[in-house]
């Protein structure tokens, strides 16, 4: 189960900024292989990468391919969904993930899954006192990245943070295509409904006890660079939940045209960018490699 793993805004706040090392410097394959990495190039001949993030892993993961390594060592501009290293810009924009003090998620969740999500922290042995303060999509990422920790995965070893610690280390210029406050308008956008569902999916996940070799098996298909399974596990992902396709869309193929768009100009600028976007977007249907495409641009898996 994936839903969309990378959101930075809800986990940037899960791994509460803890100074998590940058995945330490391996050595290169001897035989490049195809990954998540996909070249963009306008009729100008101007050029951008695009390369797609796993959501969690390991320092087994880096580096992340010779292809992928090679792209953001010849790009001049490192860009991201949402930048996280402003700690202050970042715990200000993800105010909105939380319930005030006079407020409480049993407040506004059904009964029976508040009962649910409450039984499953009981058998965790963990009280309710910090689940009460989250919106239920922030909470249904919250249980997600435990079941993930459990397992030896980590959102803190994601693409994203691998390559701002290279980027700073560069002084290479980071720029947002997205950031934290938009991200967050459109997981606020989620009706109720919708966010109960995925909040009672990620109980009912990790409930089963299985999850956290789904997700190993998730990212283990991501280091494979096996893009056609990978795709495959992701609608798998949405088909267990009864509004699944709406979901979907909305947390990942409406953002493709606002994407593209943002792409597009840093296409117009002449510098090469290397975009490290949720792996999500690029596979499947309606997804971003497609948008570009349908813009007249040529786009090439590496």
């Amino acid at each position: 189960m994936m839903f969309r793993r990378t959101w930075p805004a809800v986990l940037g706040m899960l791994i509460a900024f803890s100074a998590l090392p940058a995945p330490a410097e391996a050595e290169q394959e001897a035989a490049p292989k195809k990954t998540f990495l996909w070249e963009v190039k306008s009729a100008d001949n101007h050029t951008l990468y695009l390369f797609g993030a796993p959501g969690m892993g390991n320092g087994d993961l880096y580096p992340v391919s010779f292809w992928a390594e090679a792209a953001y060592t010849r790009s001049e501009v490192l860009a991201l969904e949402a930048d996280l290293s402003d700690s202050e810009r970042f715990q200000r924009d993800a105010m909105p993930m939380f319930y005030g003090k006079d407020d409480s998620l049993a407040r506004h969740i059904d009964k029976g899954l508040y009962e649910e999500v409450a039984d499953y922290h009981a058998l965790q042995g963990q009280a309710m006192t910090e689940a009460d303060h989250l919106k239920p999509y922030a909470l249904a990422f919250g249980l997600m990245n435990k079941v993930a920790r459990s397992v030896g995965l980590d959102p803190g070893y994601d693409a994203p943070f691998y390559f701002t610690a290279k980027a700073q280390a560069d002084n290479k210029p980071i720029v947002e295509i997205e950031g934290v406050a938009r991200e967050l308008d459109v997981l606020e956008a989620l009706p109720m409904p919708l966010q109960e569902e995925l909040l009672k999916a990620s109980v009912e996940h990790a409930a089963q006890g299985n999850w956290g070799e789904e997700l190993q098996t998730e990212v283990a298909t991501w280091k494979s660079g096996d893009v056609d399974y990978y795709s495959e596990l992701d609608q798998r992902s949405y088909q267990t939940m009864p509004h699944g396709a709406e979901i979907r869309h909305r947390l990942v193929e409406s953002l493709h045209p606002g994407y593209a768009d943002k792409l597009a100009g840093y296409l117009a600028s002449g510098k090469v960018h290397f975009a490290v976007i949720a792996a999500q977007h690029l596979i499947g249907p309606n997804n971003l490699v497609e948008e570009l495409v349908k813009r007249g641009y040529k786009v090439t898996r590496l």
